[in-house]
């Protein structure tokens, strides 16, 4: 069983928080070592995947500390996967919303302190700040030939897409008739719905996300008026589907699908809407951190993240159900393929991160923060 540990971060402190970075010196960051230039001997074959770590070190180190955007029963279980193929390694890890999960890591190595070996964010928005600050190690996995170009970072090595976090709008079937039900994304602002539709809070990298692209869709008017529903705003989609399955909520306005298919596989009464427009989506953003305690134990983990069995493991773990990008990657369990959906990302990537503050100002006073 993995050792875990977690992080003592308040719900406030995370709404407060949102997606934007703290202004924060990076004190006491060498430029990243560049393992890759460095590496001379052949990959190796460990289990049923290819790593350039040195399993062997890797294990001696003993110890994976990791950084996690996921909700607690969905972190634990990636570490789950990991220390089941290497039980040898102990896993910890602290788990937040990303907004909140980069402060901290920022806040903590302006301070001096490089607890962390791998962190996983669901926003590309601070995994590009935290490339330019340095806090990246480079290394290449033999494991990234499998991957688009699109879905690894600029040059490859820094990090590279885990998956992909697609929502739509889901209902309480018994509260809500199927006539009534939403059938696109404008049809959330019904004033029906007021008093009894969730979202997420600001440091959700999703919430960020479909923030910015239905604003680009329908408008500033928009959020405006989903704001007047006054809607309420949780940290993770578990909170999101269980308030729904118990009908304390009538629809939620940031269904993830991984958590509404966990959710009707254990017979709650849910359904899920799949607007025509797309269902927004988010990368799940993975990399080494430089200067990490277990530099080999880090990259062990990135290679076994991107290989087929982590994959696997992420679309197939009840808790997770992320929608793998690797271009040879099987269906998920519900016998879907991530291509099968029209997923909406931002166009512009670098515009989409230069809206954060934007974002936080608009959605922490919609939610009175």
């Amino acid at each position: 069983m993995a050792e875990l540990r977690h992080g003592n971060l308040t719900r406030r402190r995370m709404l407060k928080a949102g997606t934007g970075a703290i202004a924060l010196p990076f004190l006491g960051i060498a430029a990243p070592n560049l393992l890759a230039q460095g590496v001379s001997k052949s990959p190796t074959n460990v289990l049923d995947f290819t790593t350039n770590a040195d399993v062997a070190k890797a294990e001696q180190e003993g110890q994976l500390v990791f950084y996690c955007h996921e909700n607690e029963a969905g972190t634990a279980g990636i570490m789950e996967g990991f220390n089941k193929d290497f039980p040898k390694i102990k896993t910890s890890y602290v788990r937040a919303q990303t907004g909140a999960l980069y402060n901290k890591i920022l806040s903590e190595r302006a301070a001096g302190r490089f607890d962390v070996d791998v962190i996983q964010l669901s926003d590309i928005a601070p995994a590009f700040d935290f490339r330019r600050k340095g806090g990246y190690e480079h290394y290449v996995s033999p494991e990234s030939s499998a991957y688009k170009k699109d879905h690894l970072s600029e040059p490859n090595g820094y990090f590279f897409w885990t998956g992909v976090d697609p929502a739509g709008i889901a209902y309480n079937s018994e509260k809500v008739a199927v006539s009534d039900a939403p059938k696109g994304w404008k049809d959330i602002l019904d004033p029906r719905w007021k008093g009894k539709i969730s979202c997420k809070i600001s440091a959700s990298g999703l919430q960020f996300v479909q923030w910015y692209t239905l604003r680009k869709i329908y408008g500033d008017g928009y959020w405006k008026e989903f704001a007047k529903l006054q809607p309420r705003a949780f940290d993770s989609r578990v909170q999101l589907f269980d308030r729904l399955s118990k009908g304390d909520d009538m629809i939620t306005a940031i269904g993830e699908y991984p958590a509404y298919f966990l959710f009707k596989s254990k017979g709650a009464k849910v359904e899920f809407v799949a607007p025509p427009d797309g269902l927004v989506s988010t990368p799940l953003v993975v990399g080494a951190v430089s200067r990490a305690p277990h530099p080999e134990a880090s990259k062990l983990f990135v290679d076994w993240a991107m290989s087929k069995r982590g994959q696997a493991w992420y679309q197939s773990n009840p808790n997770l159900y992320y929608g793998s990008v690797r271009t040879d990657a099987p269906a998920m369990p519900t016998g879907v393929k991530l291509s099968d959906f029209k997923l909406l990302y931002p166009s512009d990537w670098d515009e989409y991160a230069s809206q954060s503050a934007t974002f936080l100002k608009e959605w922490n006073s919609m939610l009175g923060l």
